[in-house]
């Protein structure tokens, strides 16, 4: 796409504060990925499955009960400030996380899960909301895509390095050389991500008179049923919950089926989920070429109905011969990733330009609390799954949800009001 000579200097003159934006960004999902990846793999080699449920549910929690007023905050304060303060907030929250890994006291892992969901909360808003001050209207779908591509390394190194982390100790001995490189290594990431979130743009504060959402969760759902009057954000928002309910449960699905059911290690376990990520990646840059924030409707059913065409594929891999399993198992899990992120990052721009200057914060954070009540379900469906089914089948009802879902897209696209 061309710009104006005008768009392109403003595009210029945004990328330096958006680089430090990007490194902020990328620290903390590293983070947050390294130590939930770590967490998950020793549950789960410690024969703590269910621990997988508890801590997503955890981890879902805080955007559930607070989005409402981190949007406040995002809206109500300079950006910049809100996202010092969150990045603080890591700190402490990889202080307690260190200890617990450390300790291997689970009480404090999960303690530090949901701390970290905390700072995510407030930070979520506040650094998605500043792309639209930083970048005119029609590079902001570009924008997602380059910080899509980002975060979405930032996750691929932060799980593949637990991996290998945890794979440098010895079971015998719970891990404990890994567990010391995974303490250290979050609590070096988090200074270094305090340090890059000074150099965040400063915008004035939009000030909104609205008063401070006591009553949380009542207040984004009430937003959330509001937005109703404008198909086509509601469609996004809808949109954006079911990805992340379907992103949760894949990957703790995944981590069982690797190390319980076909026996890999915790190194190449993670690389299955990389596999996906890095479709994600590729994906986010196909919708960048595909959409934009005024046409992007066309690509939702399809690439719904393409994820769930993956995962049943995912499910149906270890009915194959041994040798061909591994590599169609990455395979499958990239095509699916692919097309979520064709999915997802149209309607991640569309939700962040859609909404008033002065309301963006809250809409941002109205999604949040969309996506996390669908975190929160997915962690309770995984339990039941993981009691009832092996893996395998339960992949192949992820699968079956997405095609359902790409089906209820269709219908709701043949009525103009909802399309873009």
């Amino acid at each position: 796409m061309q710009f104006d000579p005008q768009i392109q200097a403003q595009i210029r003159h945004g990328r330096s504060k958006f680089i430090a934006m990007a490194a902020t960004y990328f620290f903390g999902a590293f983070n947050d990925n390294f130590f939930k990846q770590s967490a998950l793999l020793l549950a789960v080699c410690a024969g703590l499955t269910q621990l997988q449920g508890t801590a997503t549910v955890l981890f879902a929690l805080p955007f559930i009960l607070f989005s409402a007023g981190a949007g406040w905050l995002a809206d109500r304060y300079s950006k910049k400030q809100v996202v010092i303060g969150a990045k603080f907030l890591e700190l402490l929250a990889m202080s307690v996380g260190a200890w617990g890994m450390l300790t291997l006291h689970w009480n404090g892992i999960l303690a530090m899960v949901f701390i970290m969901a905390l700072q995510s909360t407030l930070f979520g808003p506040a650094i998605n909301g500043s792309i639209p001050e930083l970048y005119p209207y029609e590079y902001v779908t570009k924008a997602n895509a380059v910080l899509k591509l980002v975060t979405t390394l930032a996750i691929l190194m932060g799980i593949a390095c637990a991996g290998f982390a945890l794979d440098r100790g010895d079971a015998c001995n719970s891990y404990e050389q890994g567990r010391w490189i995974v303490a250290t290594g979050v609590m070096v990431v988090a200074l270094i991500g305090v340090l890059c979130s000074f150099g965040v743009a400063k915008r004035p504060a939009q000030g909104t008179t609205a008063p401070f959402p006591w009553l949380g969760p009542w207040h984004s759902a009430r937003d959330l049923w509001q937005l109703r009057q404008d198909p086509p954000l509601f469609l996004a928002l809808l949109g954006d919950a079911f990805f992340y309910f379907m992103a949760s449960l894949v990957v703790l699905i995944i981590n069982t089926l690797g190390i319980q059911q076909l026996h890999y290690s915790s190194t190449l376990t993670s690389l299955l989920i990389v596999s996906l990520m890095v479709g994600i990646c590729g994906g986010s840059f196909l919708a960048a070429k595909l959409t934009n924030v005024d046409h992007w409707t066309h690509v939702i059913a399809p690439s719904a109905i393409g994820m769930g065409l993956g995962l049943v594929a995912c499910g149906l891999v270890p009915q194959l011969s041994e040798s061909l399993q591994l590599p169609l198992l990455f395979i499958a899990l990239a095509v699916s990733g692919c097309c979520g992120g064709v999915f997802i990052i149209p309607q991640s721009s569309f939700i962040q330009v859609r909404p008033a200057a002065h309301e963006r914060g809250k809409v941002i954070s109205v999604s949040n609390f969309g996506a996390f009540t669908g975190i929160l379900l997915s962690g309770q469906l995984f339990s039941l799954l993981d009691a009832a089914v092996i893996p395998t089948v339960a992949m192949i009802i992820c699968g079956g949800l997405s095609l359902m879902a790409g089906a209820v897209f269709v219908a709701l696209l043949t009525k103009e009001a909802w399309c873009v």
